[in-house]
């Protein structure tokens, strides 16, 4: 791929693409458009109830008790606390995903992880239930019928260990064929999406495995999963550089869950991707922070992409930007925007708009917008001819 430079500016809509289908989506027109979106499956999700968290699972630890990482997890106060909102907003931005989706006429979606809060699913009765509840009929009807999710995996999807893993990577893919994990039921993979003269490559990845804080015996994320593949780690490494290395693509997207650059935490564990990002030119697209940012950092724009679900403005610094890196912050004192990313891509660009949806509730305005359907923000990358 020829370099690539950033132009910050907004831009209308361009036009839209055919659905595609396909691990390799061959859709032949001129731009092809797809929504990305993270950290969004809370609906369904029955928390452990407050007598167990506060009363009786530290009476079962002082006696030696080893309580599941799952149900700790359930007893996250936080997370407990947000499930009505949580659910709220997510069903809502769903809809206003779909609206915007239909009018770009997407043609893809592509998921950066924590598809399902607040510790996972597996091939159970209630793994099940949540699958159709947070996202088979969730994201269900008009656009979203025909429309293929390219996954990823978030900490949330891991806390049930490799059983959690292997439901998302090889069960649902059987389960609803518009989720994607890949041919190989693994949870890193690569893809393609081509237009009528331009190929894009995406290399998608589990960061999971890179996070050092979740191989600690008291992180609710370590477990036989996370424990195995950070002692094979290399192997997603070596399979990101692969991929860009064989790919004759113009666009070369890394797929991942965690953020190498944020205003909230910067896991500098995954600079090994970083680096072969910027060596081949690439974009980052991930979710983990509960908000919409732009940022541009190592000559690599970063695309945060985690306000479809339960938005947090502390994770985007309450708006405020720290250092010159930070590009664009979808929040302020109050709230930060619920919605998700598009890309328009092209042979010569790729357009990116973020779409906030008015986040107005009785009493007052959490993140105002003034225009649902069109960006609050964009910028585009283009390549040097």
């Amino acid at each position: 791929m020829s370099a690539v430079k950033s132009i910050v500016l907004a831009l209308t809509a361009a036009a839209g693409a055919t659905a595609s289908s396909g691990s390799n989506a061959h859709a032949r027109s001129d731009v092809l458009t797809v929504g990305v979106l993270g950290d969004y499956g809370w609906t369904g999700w029955e928390p452990a109830s407050l007598n167990f968290c506060n009363n009786v699972m530290p009476r079962l630890i002082a006696n030696g008790i080893t309580i599941p990482r799952e149900l700790q997890n359930d007893c996250d106060a936080g997370d407990r606390g947000n499930i009505a909102n949580a659910t709220a907003e997510q069903t809502t931005t769903a809809s206003y995903i779909g609206k915007v989706c239909t009018m770009k006429n997407c043609s893809a979606i592509i998921s950066v992880g924590d598809n399902f809060y607040s510790s996972a699913i597996d091939f159970t009765t209630e793994g099940v239930s949540r699958f159709e509840q947070a996202w088979s009929k969730m994201y269900d009807g008009g656009i979203f019928n025909n429309t293929r999710w390219y996954q990823t995996l978030g900490n949330h999807d891991i806390v049930k260990g490799q059983a959690g893993v292997d439901f998302q990577t090889k069960i649902a893919p059987l389960y609803d064929d518009r989720w994607y994990f890949g041919t190989e039921g693994l949870p890193y993979y690569t893809y393609d999406l081509t237009g009528k003269d331009w190929k894009a490559t995406f290399a998608v990845v589990d960061s999971d495995c890179f996070i050092n804080a979740y191989q600690k015996n008291t992180s609710v994320y370590q477990n036989d999963y996370t424990l195995s593949c950070h002692k094979d780690k290399q192997v997603q490494v070596d399979f990101v550089e692969q991929a860009f290395a064989k790919s004759d693509a113009q666009w070369k997207f890394l797929q991942i869950h965690h953020g190498y650059v944020s205003s909230s935490t910067n896991f500098t564990e995954l600079a090994p991707f970083v680096e072969i990002v910027e060596k081949y030119n690439g974009i980052v697209v991930n979710g983990h922070d509960h908000c919409l940012a732009h940022y541009y950092s190592n000559n690599t724009n970063f695309i945060l992409t985690g306000g479809s679900g339960y938005a947090e403005p502390g994770d985007c610094n309450n708006g405020v930007a720290l250092g010159p890196f930070a590009k664009f912050l979808g929040a302020n004192s109050q709230g930060a925007g619920n919605g998700f990313v598009t890309m328009d891509i092209s042979k010569k660009s790729v357009n990116v708009e973020y779409y906030a949806r008015d986040m107005s509730y009785e009493g007052g305005d959490l993140y105002p917008v003034k225009n649902q359907m069109k960006p609050i923000y964009s910028f585009v990358v283009a390549t040097k001819n």
